[in-house]
């Protein structure tokens, strides 16, 4: 039983010198460590140089840093050159163009000056070919002149309207008793005709079939364009040779036998009307 208690102390012995050989182990480990990191000031050693390392590390990062932005910087004010130098061609483009229509302009001027001077001297030319602008020296002058002849002619036309007014309600009027005096020719015309008709018709003999002295009446035949119209106020005409001896009155006309009236009273003392006698109608007033 007493040998289980010393080797408990024996192991509780041997447990405490390994204790302090690997405590001691442990400082010498620790010793070299730091000793390799540069000790505990940190002036040398790994963890200075670690240090050192860090230091530089941030300071490239800085450094990079401020490159990107200043690369990013670069970039963006390299685009927007890029952008102002396309405006800028396109700017110079458009000058150009515009350049080159004012060239075309002015040539188009140029070759048209002749062409100009060339009108304006066949213009004056024209001016001085008027009586009125025969001494002008140059187209103002012209111009004025013309101007004043304008002017002048201007009021000539006022005038000339002024009369020709006048004229024409003369004229109307006149145009007016014109046709009042055609209409009245034409009617009288129209009676000259009727007037030629009805003496035409005197030509028209007829001849007395018979007498009826008891009823004062005689009976002679006509044709249907004698124009003879019973109860005609004109009365026929009784001849005898070339002597006149009695006035009839037609009374009827039937088929062409016309039978007409006279007065015995108005016959000359002796004379008498008989079969054979020539009719003629009495010709118009102023026959």
């Amino acid at each position: 039983m007493k040998i289980v208690p010393l080797i408990a102390i024996i192991a509780t012995m041997g447990l405490g010198v390994a204790g302090w050989m690997y405590s001691n182990q442990q400082q010498t480990t620790m010793k070299l460590v730091v000793g390799a990191s540069g000790g505990t000031d940190g002036a040398t050693g790994l963890k200075a140089a670690n240090r050192n390392l860090d230091g530089r590390v941030a300071a490239i990062s800085g450094e990079r840093k401020k490159a990107l932005e200043a690369g990013t910087e670069a970039f963006t004010l390299m685009q927007r050159s890029a952008e102002e130098v396309s405006q800028a061609e396109a700017e110079l483009t458009r000058q150009q163009d515009a350049l080159a229509e004012m060239k075309a302009r002015v040539d188009e001027a140029k070759s048209s000056q002749g062409e100009i001077h060339a009108e304006l001297d066949a213009l004056l030319a024209f001016f001085r070919s008027l009586p009125a602008l025969s001494g002008v020296s140059d187209l103002n002058e012209a111009v004025a002149t013309l101007e004043s002849t304008v002017a002048q002619e201007k009021e000539r036309a006022s005038t000339l309207k002024t009369e020709l007014e006048e004229k024409s309600t003369v004229r109307a009027a006149a145009a007016k008793k014109v046709a009042e005096l055609s209409a009245e020719l034409a009617r009288l015309d129209g009676a000259n005709r009727r007037f030629e008709e009805e003496y035409r018709k005197n030509d028209d003999e007829f001849m007395v079939l018979a007498v009826d002295k008891s009823f004062n009446f005689v009976v002679f035949t006509v044709g249907k364009d004698s124009g003879l119209i019973a109860s005609d106020t004109d009365p026929v005409l009784v001849k005898r040779g070339s002597e006149l001896i009695a006035k009839l009155r037609i009374v009827s006309i039937s088929n062409g036998q016309v039978i007409a009236e006279f007065n015995p009273s108005e016959l000359a003392p002796g004379v008498n009307i008989e079969v054979g006698d020539r009719v003629f109608k009495q010709k118009p007033i102023g026959s």
